[in-house]
């Protein structure tokens, strides 16, 4: 006999009611510890890294200098006495080993830069190749003061006139001539890194308030 006011209904479970507990929220990507991570490229890992460096303190031009001088393998001691004996001496020398054979480089004077000038508006080289091997070749005969057992003289500028000066020069010039293709390029490699690490000695950011 069915009571008044009943309605024959199926019970709905408990588990299957309204009164279930909500399931747990799902987990942000950044915290899901199941979630795959896709590694940066090396364009998007450089572009975070610069992004980084942005946001963290402020670098002097001093930081710079003394991150520059540490890929030269250059100490801020070292610097300053290749600075000291420029000032003091007016030139500053370094010897490199190729082989078994001995090679000093010494800095250059405005002279020699005036030199290359002159020489580029007579030969007007006429492709960016001749112009750098002009430029290398003249940079190095009036650096090279020393090539195995040859050594070459360098006389002061104010105790001689500028015909010697130049007689010397022509021979160390002539003397880059004979020497073999190999070992010129090989010479002008070294001069490039001797004047790196002469140029970032005598950087004013070396100045501990510039």
């Amino acid at each position: 006999m069915r009571k008044f006011g009943v309605v024959n209904e199926e019970r709905t479970s408990l588990s299957n009611s309204t009164l279930k507990a909500a399931t747990a929220e799902e987990l942000p990507p950044e915290l899901d510890e199941n979630l795959e991570v896709t590694e940066l490229d090396e364009e998007a890992q450089a572009l975070q890294d610069m992004l980084d460096n942005m946001n963290s303190t402020r670098q002097t031009p001093r930081d710079h200098w003394l991150e520059e001088i540490e890929l030269e393998n250059l100490t801020s001691e070292e610097a300053a006495k290749i600075l000291d004996q420029v000032i003091t001496n007016g030139m500053y020398e370094e010897t490199y080993k190729m082989g078994r054979m001995v090679v000093r480089l010494r800095t250059r004077t405005t002279s020699d830069a005036d030199r290359v000038i002159e020489a580029i508006q007579d030969f007007k080289p006429e492709t960016n190749g001749t112009l750098s091997h002009l430029i290398a070749r003249m940079n190095l005969a009036a650096s090279i003061s020393k090539f195995g057992d040859k050594q070459f003289n360098f006389t002061a500028p104010n105790d001689g006139d500028q015909e010697v000066l130049e007689l010397e020069f022509t021979e160390r010039y002539n003397f880059l001539s004979n020497v073999p293709s190999q070992i010129f390029f090989a010479l002008t490699q070294i001069l490039e890194r001797f004047d790196r690490r002469v140029q970032l000695a005598c950087d004013p950011r070396a100045i501990e308030n510039f």
